[in-house]
């Protein structure tokens, strides 16, 4: 299997990514995701989020029944091409299940479904 192969399947994740940031079915950060409550479809998190982060953004998914994912650190802030980016959340239902059918190379770390 030649190197361009096996690397093949991170830039699957990436495009549908790359086409949520696109087509503006991404939202910026966990203060931004109140004002979707009701469009969002899925969470993207680091995993270097810190602990009072996480705790809201638990509430949040148990509250309004969103699933959220935890990625390796450092992976959302470069797939969305933006510094200092921890936590996405994805509006489009077609592009999160793309998202989350896609991760041949073990991007997503955890999976959590209320």
């Amino acid at each position: 299997m030649s190197i361009s192969q096996k690397s093949m399947p991170s830039r699957k994740i990436d495009s549908y990514i790359g086409f949520a940031v696109r087509s503006g079915d991404v939202i910026y950060g966990l203060d931004s995701f109140p004002s979707y409550t009701g469009r969002i479809e899925l969470i993207m998190y680091d995993a270097q989020t810190g602990a009072a982060t996480l705790r809201k953004l638990k509430n949040l998914c148990k509250r309004e029944d969103i699933t959220a994912i935890k990625c390796k650190s450092g992976y959302i802030s470069g797939a969305v091409h933006r510094e200092n980016v921890k936590l996405i959340a994805v509006t489009s239902k077609s592009l999160a299940n793309a998202i989350l059918l896609s991760d041949e190379l073990g991007i997503i770390t955890e999976v959590e479904s209320e």
